[in-house]
């Protein structure tokens, strides 16, 4: 059969990142250098960052940006400024798998690898999708790709679920990757149980290279399973962080939907105002001018998002934020994300069933 040059050129580019691409596990991966003790001062620190970890020439090399990333991870360590937790998406390529070992993380929890295949049945209109599925966007010719997700500790992680998108769940060159929802249950001082950290990375709108409106379905039915996934693998009440690269932006379906969802399967910290970007900048919990900057191009942008709650149903305090990713003074930027950090207070904020309204906790 034939399939246009652009189709068969992408697929056959990222499948030579698929050799490289990491497989499930909590991994003690070999260290650089000695990963120190972490102490517990009271804060929770946590970042998400899209590292634009695809190989080359799909992109242009990314070998240098990778590395440098991993660096300025380990001399955060260094000076004992490291997140305490990094969520990592598009970490395809073996350069990005090895940030984990050169920052000094002791832990590494990988997402769903290119083998992984999801149980969830399709439904009627799930049916439809797939027959239109198009060969020439990267649809119905196979995952090249894993999920390229990853979660980094410092601290030990006791469980972990994943969770891949299937194909009635993607639409466009999004389907080349096996994208879903990864979660890290990891054992943090200072909470009496596990906090679990959700990492997912959501279908592209225009960029997945097919109609909008077959990319909002695939958008949808993703937030339908992951909302039911988090709901099945997390127990009520139990702290609970999620984050990641969402693409939402300032497309008003895709905000529905998303915050609708997760409202209705009780997760409401899970609202725009309680994004850690937004309120560290309505605390004004910035150190300098650059930061906030940082941090209102990535609210504006709206993509990468951090939500957390403690015990029950109150969302963590932000105290601080920081951009260790963000614009550079002398440089392009190392991804076309920004990677920013959150700091939480490990004390809950304010109760949301109790305030009425989940804007208060800002």
């Amino acid at each position: 059969m034939y399939r246009p040059f652009r189709a068969v050129l992408f697929a056959g580019l990222v499948a030579l990142a698929a050799a490289g691409s990491t497989h499930g596990g909590d991994q003690a991966a070999p260290q650089w250098g000695i990963a120190q003790p972490v102490p517990n001062d009271g804060r929770l620190s946590v970042m998400t960052y899209n590292i634009k970890g695809l190989p080359w020439p799909i992109v242009s090399d990314r070998r240098a940006a990778l590395t440098a990333i991993a660096d300025r991870l380990a001399l955060l360590r260094q000076s004992g400024r490291q997140p305490h937790i990094i969520l990592l998406q598009e970490a395809f390529t073996p350069e990005a798998a090895q940030i984990a070992a050169r920052a000094g993380y002791r832990h590494v929890a990988q997402g769903p690898d290119v083998a992984h295949r999801s149980t969830a049945a399709a439904q009627g209109a799930d049916q439809s999708h797939l027959a239109q599925a198009r060969w020439d966007r990267g649809e119905a010719i196979g995952k090249q790709l894993s999920s390229g997700l990853q979660i980094l500790s410092d601290y030990p992680i006791t469980r972990i679920d994943r969770m891949a998108f299937p194909d009635f769940a993607c639409a466009g060159f999004d389907c080349l990757a096996n994208k879903g929802v990864l979660i890290a249950h990891i054992s943090v001082p200072g909470f009496d149980r596990p906090v679990s950290i959700v990492n997912m990375h959501l279908n592209a709108r225009k960029a997945a290279g097919v109609a909008i409106d077959r990319s909002q379905r695939a958008f949808a039915r993703q937030v339908d399973l992951v909302t039911q996934f988090v709901k099945t693998h997390v127990p009520v009440g139990q702290p609970l962080i999620l984050g990641g690269d969402m693409n939402i932006g300032q497309d008003r379906f895709r905000a529905d939907i998303f915050f609708t969802r997760f409202a209705q399967a009780d997760m409401r910290f899970i609202a725009p105002e309680l994004d850690g970007a937004r309120r560290a900048l309505a605390a004004s919990a910035w150190a300098s001018d650059a930061i906030r900057r940082d941090l209102t191009s990535t609210r504006a942008r709206a993509k990468d998002w951090l939500f957390a709650r403690g015990a029950g149903d109150r969302p963590l305090k932000v105290v601080a934020a920081h951009v260790p990713f963000g614009s550079e003074p002398d440089s392009q930027p190392l991804s076309d994300h920004f990677g920013y950090v959150i700091d939480y207070s490990l004390r809950s904020g304010v109760d949301l069933a109790r305030s009425g309204r989940a804007g208060a906790a800002s």
